[in-house]
């Protein structure tokens, strides 16, 4: 599905990017409730950047067919051996009214090289293009993730809210017959303030992040979201992450300018060639030879080139440059497949040990937790606890679900960046 939107983004016309964005936010609002599939193809169909590199390829595209065409030819007009005297054009028999054409032919294979060059460097950005798409698919992905993390943590604490208020009233009732102390009431309005407190910092949060996400997809970033979590595939090892990061885009825009730095090097030998241009001119002479008969129009066709001998501080400090830069390059593309085989390493490992804490939560700590709460309400009830006990089973509880959904969006948050490196 990504390819193909991809495709029909890049192959028609400006027009078509509004018309995408246009159906998608419809969708959107028909649908009431924003998915993470509509949010990002909302940010893909309206991101400027992309517009911006696409339309920087589509210049070196154009530029790559002139740069293999030969220059335009030169016009010359002029008079030649013309009398001082008398300025008479028939006078002298060496007089002419020139008209000429030059026309040069640059070193070697120089224009080819330089529009391959150029196309190289256009590839280059498209590659650059496909992964500031991947990129934006990461980036709306951990905020909407954030978003969905905050709702779920919000619709905890409001149980939690609740539960707390039952407790405080059940404990308000124990003071008016005796049963407790008015330490024993306060306690448990402070508990009370302390989850009412949490619930404004989770509003605050999820704020914050909505807003992070409307950079991405703007006002629909407020509107109602899905409630499931998205679901990720992601079934490949390490191994296989690696082995293919030579495949993704960040790695093949630099392996493009590698190659266009490397087609520099050859572009630059070209200048040990001479560079020739082929001169045309014909001459037309007024006047008459001395047997009457009218002076006859002169064609004059030359050959120039230049000679580049002196090549020490020049063709050879430019040669050397290129090789320097094209070393550069190959340097950065082995730098950058060193630090991302780093994070394949970190992510596979961090997927790994969330996986086993999420078995942990949801096969002992959730349950147990939430058993000896209830535990801990019917011993409270029945004057056999404290309500100190009480509290610190309740918040355990409630601070093991509230880490619980902690997790469930770090997990998916650590796919999303596994399925970016892999380029999905």
């Amino acid at each position: 599905m990504f390819r193909m939107h991809r495709c029909i983004r890049f192959c028609q016309a400006p027009v078509v990017f509004a018309a995408l964005a246009g159906i998608a936010f419809s969708s959107t609002i028909a649908a009431s409730v924003l998915n993470l599939a509509v949010a990002e193809e909302l940010a893909l169909a309206s991101d400027p950047g992309v517009q911006s590199v696409q339309a920087k390829r589509l210049a070196l595209d154009e530029m790559s067919v002139a740069a293999e065409q030969l220059p335009d030819p030169l016009l010359k007009l002029g008079l030649a051996n013309l009398p001082m005297d008398t300025f008479n054009l028939g006078q002298e028999a060496m007089t002419q009214v020139q008209v000429g054409l030059v026309q040069k032919f640059p070193r070697g294979k120089s224009r080819s090289l330089q529009s391959e060059q150029i196309e190289l460097k256009s590839q280059g950005l498209d590659e650059f293009s496909h992964d500031q798409e991947l990129q934006i698919l990461l980036a709306v992905r951990e905020q909407f993730l954030e978003v969905l993390k905050q709702r779920h943590l919000a619709s905890i604490n409001e149980e939690a809210i609740m539960a707390f208020s039952d407790v405080a009233d059940i404990t308000q009732d124990y003071y008016a017959t005796g049963r407790v102390h008015q330490q024993t009431v306060l306690q448990a309005a402070v508990e009370l303030a302390k989850v009412e407190d949490r619930a404004t910092r989770i509003a605050q949060d999820e704020e914050q992040a909505r807003s992070r996400l409307a950079i991405w997809i703007g006002d629909a970033a407020y509107g109602d979201l899905d409630s499931d979590w998205p679901r990720f595939n992601f079934q490949t090892s390490a191994d296989v992450v690696k082995d293919n990061l030579y495949k993704h885009p960040r790695i093949q825009a630099l392996q493009k300018n590698i190659s266009a730095a490397e087609t520099g090097v050859e572009l630059a030998r070209q200048k040990y060639k001479p560079e020739f241009a082929l001169d045309v001119t014909y001459g037309g002479r007024a006047g008459y030879n001395p047997n009457g008969s009218p002076r006859t129009d002169l064609l004059t066709m030359m050959v120039v080139m230049d000679v580049p001998l002196f090549h020490k501080n020049r063709q050879d400090r430019v040669v050397a440059a290129q090789v320097a830069e094209s070393s550069a390059a190959m340097f950065s593309r082995d730098d950058l497949l060193r630090r991302m085989r780093s994070e394949v390493d970190f992510n596979i490992s961090t997927y790994q040990r969330q996986q086993e804490r999420i078995s942990l939560f949801e096969n002992s700590l959730l349950p147990d937790a939430e058993f000896s709460s209830e535990a801990s309400f019917e011993a409270y009830q029945s004057s056999i606890e404290d309500l100190t006990s009480l509290l610190r089973t309740r918040i355990t509880e409630f601070d093991l679900q509230l880490e619980h959904v902690r997790l469930q969006a770090e997990v998916r948050k650590t796919l999303a960046r596994l399925l970016y490196l892999e380029g999905e």
